[in-house]
């Protein structure tokens, strides 16, 4: 999921600030790596820069609230609603599912449905390669086929427990860090 679109999803909750938007992607995605704080920065610049994120004043210490535009709300309803979706790797569409699982008022399933639906003709295309074909395609064909069932086994157990959004979805974290420290993690 590229981060440019999770702050978009982010701020179609809410107004929010910097580092909050970093700990709402941190907490709502399994992401392999951190995201560096200075990438939400300087995404959110190219993000105002294309009238999909404003200003919207600051908090009462000085730091600046952003919210999403009607465009930026355009392009995650798009994105939640899994259209024009072209998903890179395994990481983006964990990444992808974990983020419309947690938004709250909005249904997975279309998103959820749309993967599977990909993984399932991606098996079925690799079931079409034959003794004939390379060594190569057919070992690159065994990948694919055993990518596709694993997407598609965690798929349905996502949708499995997605019988009540209320289950996974959460609003923003309005928890303050003090300057510099982020927010002790509740135990």
């Amino acid at each position: 999921m590229s981060v440019r679109l999770g702050i978009l999803a982010v701020l179609s909750l809410g107004q929010a600030y910097g580092l909050q938007i970093h700990g709402e992607l941190e907490s709502r995605m399994n992401r392999p790596g951190k995201i560096n704080v200075g990438q939400i920065y300087s995404t959110i610049e190219r993000l105002q820069s294309r009238g999909l994120v404003i200003k919207a004043g600051s908090t009462p210490d000085g730091l600046p609230l952003y919210e999403v535009t009607a465009s930026g709300q355009a392009e995650v309803d798009s994105w939640l609603s899994f259209e024009d979706v072209v998903p890179s790797d395994w990481g983006e569409m964990v990444s992808h599912v974990l983020m419309a699982t947690s938004m709250p008022g909005r249904s997975a399933l279309p998103v959820v449905a749309g993967y599977r639906a990909r993984f399932e003709k991606v098996r079925a295309e690799a079931s079409r390669i034959g003794e004939r074909d390379l060594p190569q395609r057919r070992l690159g064909a065994l990948g694919d086929t055993a990518l596709a069932e694993a997407a598609i086994r965690w798929l349905d157990q996502v949708s499995a427990g997605l019988g009540s959004p209320a289950a996974t979805s959460h609003q923003l974290v309005m928890l303050r860090p003090r300057r510099g420290r982020r927010p002790a993690e509740s135990q």
